[in-house]
């Protein structure tokens, strides 16, 4: 599933294909290299290259957020935060490949020797390990550790581990029904879908075709775990003392206060011949739990370097740092890679109707929608697809373009006129537009009154309701099928992300029907199930090429603009801001936020 407004998946992930890197400069580690093009204290310099590079290995450096981490179990961790941070201590199967001022990305080898090329009509995926990776204990790591991790974490029948991704379980084909190492102790014992017939070698069998099983090798889930280090619901926040596989190991951890790193001494750079893994601190120590206006006034007053909540400074700080061209320069527009957007419910008259949906692509002023959400920078640039620009398969394409993305109220009054004579005696021109919260999200609110006031100009009558998002009520009643119908809930506006950046990671959920649950939350607050959707989804999961995966997606982003069943709004963007002795800073494309594993301090 997607990441939601304020659980940002690891990408969650943000990827096209990748263009020439900018040269870099090997670490003392042997890790990426970096090189700062020109200025090293330019605005936005860290989304096109790596701001004051350095390959000098020393200096705390100094971290903080204002949110804590879900986990630090690699197989429990769901959110943006922790997996960009992940990286720093250990190691997945493959990792973005990270490649400052180009659109996006290509994935690497990290523990694997690099991606793998799908077989038996994608379901049949085999990798190879490098042979003298080790954990933090001198061990070796091999693929057995990885087979493992993958079981405990989605195979887990006793329910001990729960808050991870799924993939792994509604893919990998699961023969002899093992019920997890919680529950089965015979350590012989499986899943019959992952093999691996030696120390190096990995070979996944899946149930049905999967184009994207190299973007799931990126997740934490595929980081090693030591049978013998197993530590079941306490792995999460008793860390301190575990084998690690990263550039540095866990020194101590207080969960909701404190997390501090040190060199691990059994990592080398021959296990990591692509550099993935760079060291450029002799210590680093997060403080987590703090208010965000501390947080921003430690990172002004240069008590911390980073905030590595990366969701950007809060609104007062943005404006002072705006203003301020010394505190500009030290600051960086990020694309998110998380969409603000509306989704129509079709379920629901007159939506029912494609003519009346359309009226409400052709009528949303989306430049207001911008200025009231914050700006190009605050709010985002304006979206004119489902898939956000920061997607393997985006194609840039406007089916309701209109001059200065305005709107076009003739066009929307045309289509109305076209549903009213289609629907008949079945017409209304009132229904309900579900969102977060004034209190939690006054953009979204702020965002509602515009659309309302766009479709009263076409003359349809828009109730704005609000429903708690700390809470998780917006998705459990926008998100609930019956309440949405009986309640008239036309329309949602909301947010959301992909946990890797592939036309299936963002739009499985939100347009399949995968995301329409009988009971739960439906992320697919559309309720729409189209065969032709379906089918061009398909044809992407069996696809024999990269290149013939995103067209088929592009195929059905189009399609489902076509439809009018999802209203794209904000392509949103985040203000970070660099303390100036921090080194090595650069955007990652793939989290939507610094990458955090490279990082390093001239203190």
């Amino acid at each position: 599933m997607g990441s939601l407004i304020t659980m940002r998946k690891k990408r969650i992930f943000a990827m096209v294909a990748a263009v020439s890197a900018v040269g870099l400069v090997a670490s003392a580690c042997g890790g990426k290299s970096a090189s700062s093009a020109g200025s090293s204290s330019n605005y936005n310099a860290a989304t096109t290259s790596i701001v004051n590079a350095s390959a000098k290995e020393g200096g705390t450096l100094k971290l903080a957020s204002s949110s804590t981490f879900d986990s630090l179990d690699g197989g429990t961790t769901y959110q943006a935060t922790t997996w960009d941070l992940y990286r720093m201590f250990d190691r997945t199967m493959l990792a973005a490949k990270d490649q400052p001022g180009t659109a996006g990305l290509e994935l690497e080898g990290d523990l694997a020797t690099g991606p793998a090329t799908g077989t038996d009509n994608n379901t049949v995926w085999t990798y190879h390990i490098q042979p003298n990776a080790k954990y933090s204990d001198g061990n070796t790591v091999t693929t057995a550790d990885i087979k493992y991790a993958i079981e405990r974490s989605n195979f887990d029948a006793s329910g001990t581990l729960s808050g991870g991704p799924s993939y792994f379980a509604n893919l990998i084909e699961n023969n002899t029904n093992y019920q997890g190492p919680f529950k089965d102790k015979d350590t012989s014992h499986g899943v019959s879908g992952i093999t691996t017939p030696d120390a190096t070698t990995i070979t996944f069998k899946l149930k049905t075709p999967f184009a994207d099983f190299n973007y799931l090798m990126t997740l934490p889930q595929t980081t090693p775990v030591e049978r013998s280090k197993e530590q079941g619901t306490s792995y999460s926040t008793n860390v301190a003392g575990d084998s690690f596989t990263g550039a540095y190991e866990v020194q101590s951890y207080s969960p909701g206060k404190s997390l501090v790193l040190v060199p691990n001494p059994d990592y080398t750079s021959a296990s990591d011949p692509n550099g993935v893994h760079v060291r450029n601190a002799s210590k680093v120590v997060m403080t987590l739990g703090l208010d965000q206006t501390t947080v921003d006034q430690d990172l002004l007053q240069g008590t911390e370097d980073i905030d590595i909540h990366g969701l950007g400074v809060g609104t007062a700080t943005q404006s002072k740092i705006l203003q301020d061209p010394s505190l500009k320069a030290l600051s960086d527009v990020a694309n998110s890679g998380m969409q603000m957007f509306m989704s129509v419910n079709t379920q629901v008259a007159p939506l029912t109707n494609v003519d009346c949906r359309r009226a409400i692509e052709w009528a949303v002023n989306k430049k207001q929608v911008q200025n009231v959400a914050g700006g190009s920078i605050g709010g985002g640039a304006i979206a004119t697809t489902v898939l956000p620009t920061s997607n393997t398969a985006y194609v840039d394409q406007d089916q309701y373009a209109s001059p200065g993305e305005e709107g076009d109220a003739s066009k929307a009054e045309a289509e109305v006129a076209t549903c009213k004579t289609a629907l008949g005696s079945a017409f209304t021109n009132s229904f309900s537009l579900a969102t977060y919260d004034t209190q939690s999200h006054p953009k979204f609110i702020a965002a509602a009154q515009v659309i309302q006031q766009n479709l009263k100009a076409i003359g349809f009558n828009v109730t704005i309701n609000q429903y708690n998002y700390g809470d998780n009520t917006f998705f459990k009643d926008a998100g609930g099928e019956s309440f949405a119908k009986s309640h008239s809930i036309g329309l949602s506006l909301w947010a959301w992300s992909a946990d890797f950046p592939t036309g299936y990671g963002y739009m499985d959920q939100i347009l399949g029907t995968d995301g329409i649950q009988p009971s739960g939350i439906s992320y697919n607050m559309s309720y729409w199930a189209d065969p032709t959707y379906a089918t061009d989804m398909s044809a992407a999961l069996s696809a024999s090429s990269p290149a013939a995966t995103n067209a088929a997606y592009a195929t059905a982003d189009k399609y489902a603009m076509n439809q009018a069943v999802l209203v794209p709004l904000l392509n949103m963007s985040n203000l970070l801001y660099r303390a100036p002795n921090t080194t090595n800073v650069t955007v990652s494309q793939f989290y939507g936020m610094y990458d955090y594993s490279i990082l390093g301090t001239t203190n």
